[in-house]
């Protein structure tokens, strides 16, 4: 590449602003007391769907920027302790480990039930034996089930849960 080429591309590529996420970070932290390893991190950009005090639903919106008092949103201007709760079903990665735990119990179940009947089918040729063991996989199965439904669904702004907004390098 020749200097030229490489003067224009620097050029395009500060005046269309993909060098501003380099200078600076905002971000909205919602941390359970003082464990680090339940902290959730919401950047600018990404859907933010929460409930505000004395209301009874959730709203959807998108964060446009984050300020040291408020959360600037697609309709609205939010303050941290306006909020009640924020919905982090989506958000929180520790649920796709207790959803895959989950399916681990109902496979298991599964795969418990067919092994039962192909071993009863081969060895008296009848579902005799099926009969007798019919509620370990219907256990497995069900437990499964039960743990695929206690994921996070709501992170209430309440007690030692706190709502941060930090900004790192701002303007």
């Amino acid at each position: 590449m020749n200097p030229k080429s490489s003067l224009i591309f620097i050029l395009i590529f500060c005046l269309t602003g993909i060098w501003e996420p380099v200078f600076g970070q905002k971000f909205i932290l919602l941390q359970r007391g003082s464990n680090q390893k339940s902290r959730l991190k919401y950047e600018i950009g990404e859907e933010f769907i929460y409930k505000t005090k004395g209301t009874d639903y959730f709203v959807y919106e998108r964060i446009k920027d984050i300020t040291p008092e408020a959360i600037v949103l697609t309709e609205n201007l939010l303050l941290p302790s306006d909020i009640a709760e924020v919905f982090i079903l989506h958000k929180d990665p520790r649920n796709s480990t207790i959803g895959n735990l989950g399916y681990l119990g109902m496979g298991g179940g599964l795969v418990f039930l067919l092994g039962s009947t192909i071993n009863s089918l081969y060895q008296n040729g009848d579902l005799s034996d099926v009969s007798n063991s019919w509620a370990w996989p219907v256990g497995l199965f069900a437990t499964g089930f039960a743990i695929s439904k206690l994921k996070y669904k709501r992170f209430r702004h309440e007690g030692k849960n706190k709502i941060q907004l930090v900004i790192l390098y701002g303007d």
